[in-house]
């Protein structure tokens, strides 16, 4: 797979796609204990061994997930038996993660250049990707990175 090649020859690449992959086992365990609930989706933003940070849609998802929390985190420790050396959080974060407050706001500029390298990597990492949203992300991240005129 050209990503594995990618993975080699950067490394810098490699711990991202670590790090992706990492919060991609996560949030398989997440979707597990956490079915759909009214509709409610959720996504794991970052996880450390001090703390899981899960995004929801609105505010009323963050207070019901805010209170399951202990449950939940109980669940995870739980699941998490079955994957030895993972990150154990000692709690959990709930953030709101979509709302108005970012729509229609200019993109920031950065210091960096666009990336080549950088853009095909994350188009490759999205096709490894079995659809949805993380997907979506990362092909639009790597065509906004990709140098003008290629």
């Amino acid at each position: 797979m050209n990503l594995e090649r990618y993975r080699q020859n950067n490394p810098t690449l490699a711990g991202i796609l670590d790090r992706v992959a990492l919060i991609r086992g996560y949030q398989a365990i997440v979707d597990g204990l956490v079915p759909g609930r009214s509709g409610m989706s959720v996504q794991v933003l970052n996880v450390s061994e001090q703390t899981l940070t899960i995004g929801v849609p609105n505010a009323a998802a963050a207070s019901r997930l805010r209170f399951e929390a202990p449950d939940l985190l109980a669940r995870l420790h739980k699941a998490l038996e079955a994957h030895p050396g993972a990150p154990r959080p000692a709690n959990i974060r709930v953030r709101i993660t979509s709302g108005d407050s970012l729509a229609g706001q200019k993109p920031r500029e950065h210091d960096r250049p666009p990336s080549q390298v950088g853009s095909q990597a994350l188009h490759y990492l999205a096709e490894g990707q079995p659809g949805g949203d993380l997907s979506r992300a990362l092909e639009r991240l790597s065509r906004a990175i990709k140098p003008t005129g290629d």
